[in-house]
């Protein structure tokens, strides 16, 4: 039990300096829209772990996200949210990175916070360690093990959809490796270049580490994504829910990224469950480190009060599942066909084989690099765990054959700019950037010298 970090706590007051002897400050932040249903689980889950701080932006939602955190808040203070709805005010070039905006904003506020470490998630990723027991400030103690602070990337596991909606984490549940990860960054003494959605780009001298403490290898097409080679099970990682159950996968097609407005979203062609894929890995836990853990979020759970609040969210999601299953069908006879069919594979409502003879396969924006699925392996302790963990099997539905690519990246490089500096003189401190001239450089723009644009590539420990 970690219950250092579920008691309330009392934050530094912003520009107050740290004593080089006290714990360093973490924090998570993300963006949410429509959440409300999930922000509770996620928040203890943070806690339970040992962030400090938890800052929510809240963008465009219609549900009662701002209450639950608002509730959430009158017990924790170091959970806090605002809304940014005023990024729509910007020009569209502006709005549409809505995250990269808030990720910058962050990054300033966090600096006059006095915090150490930073991290930015979704509402439907989770940092976790893999012995389910080891704080977060533990876990960078161990990893940066010459003492110096370096950015710490984490894979994603995609976990697999359960049977029941708003299922919460559950020992046993399968995933999937993904080449996607997210990145733990101090915020003292390195060169923070720019801000991005998974990995931010850094000076040159920066060496980011895998969550082992080894140099982070990157694929060489995509800056943001591991390596093949760097695709393994580690110490940390960042568990994906990017299904969580056939509801909330179609409802999900109707909700959008933060950035975007309300329209149908089918980029993720298809559903992956614990019934309609081998299950190469699962999520072990120690029994006795999960069963304090699920106590602990029962009570905090049931001390915030809050299933009033987020009933009739629920009902919506649900709602909302039905209305995009009929709209998906719609597409099937429409030039977005193809499409509709890859995001009905995996569902109970996917296409026979014999209607789609004729379809083209649909591939990812990025390339997927999932491990594809082998049949799973005796890596089970034999404890009689439930693994289909969302509740009764089903009769089966159709299989999906090849491994799912995760969400694309949402921020592609600008092609306009060129590569970063990296001449810059070793003895040279490295001078943080606003929130605002970070946001600028990472749309192109350098109002100090325009002959010095802000790069938007990988830098040199990308490339390699």
């Amino acid at each position: 039990m970690h219950g250092y970090s579920l008691f309330p706590i009392t934050t530094m007051p912003h520009g107050v300096p740290r004593s080089p002897g006290m714990k360093p400050l973490f924090k998570v932040c993300a963006v949410a829209k429509d959440e409300g249903p999930y922000l509770a689980e996620w928040v203890f889950h943070h806690l339970h772990f040992g962030f400090d701080l938890i800052h929510v932006y809240i963008n465009r939602t219609s549900d009662a996200s701002a209450a639950v955190l608002e509730r959430i808040g009158q017990s924790y203070p170091q959970v806090t949210f605002e809304f940014i709805d005023w990024i729509d005010l910007c020009d569209p070039g502006v709005s549409a990175k809505l995250q990269t905006v808030a990720y910058a904003k962050e990054l300033e506020q966090s600096r006059q916070q006095g915090v150490n470490w930073l991290l930015f998630l979704d509402i439907d990723e989770f940092w976790t360690p893999n012995d389910f027991a080891t704080s977060v400030d533990r876990f960078v103690a161990r990893t940066c093990v010459d003492g110096r602070p370096q950015p710490i990337c984490h894979l994603w596991h995609c976990e697999l959809g359960q049977h029941a909606p708003f299922t919460p984490l559950q020992r046993g549940a399968g995933y999937e490796l993904s080449s996607h990860l997210k990145t733990l960054f101090p915020l003292d003494g390195i060169d923070i270049r720019h801000v991005r959605v998974h990995h931010p780009i850094f000076g040159a001298e920066v060496t980011p580490l895998d969550a082992d403490g080894a140099p982070m290898t990157f694929d060489e097409q995509q800056s943001e994504l591991a390596s093949r080679s760097a695709m393994k099970p580690k110490s940390a990682y960042i568990i994906h829910r990017m299904y969580r159950s056939e509801q909330e996968y179609m409802a999900l097609s109707l909700r959008g990224r933060p950035s975007q407005r309300r329209r149908l979203k089918m980029n993720r062609p298809g559903y992956r469950s614990h019934r309609n894929v081998s299950i190469r890995y699962r999520f072990f836990w120690p029994e006795e480190e999960y069963r304090d853990y699920a106590l602990q979020r029962e009570r905090f759970l049931a001390a915030l009060d809050i299933e009033s609040l987020i009933t009739q969210d629920k009902a919506d999601i649900l709602a909302r599942a039905r209305r995009a299953v009929r709209m998906v069908k719609e597409r099937l006879e429409t030039p977005e066909r193809t499409q509709a069919i890859a995001f009905l594979r995996g569902t109970r409502h996917a296409v026979v084989e014999a209607e789609t003879a004729s379809a083209p396969s649909v591939k990812s924006p990025v390339e997927p690099m999932l491990d594809t699925p082998v049949p799973a392996q005796a890596t089970a302790p034999s404890s009689g765990t439930n693994h289909d963990v969302g509740g009764a099997e089903k009769p089966p539905v159709p299989s999906v054959e090849s491994p799912v690519a995760a969400e694309p990246i949402q921020t592609p490089v600008d092609p306009r700019v060129g590569e970063p500096e990296t001449n810059l003189p070793s003895t040279q401190p490295a001078r943080p950037h606003s929130w605002f001239m970070v946001m600028l450089g990472w749309l192109g723009f350098s109002p100090g010298d325009a002959s010095q644009r802000a790069t938007g590539s990988a830098s040199e420990y990308d490339r390699r």
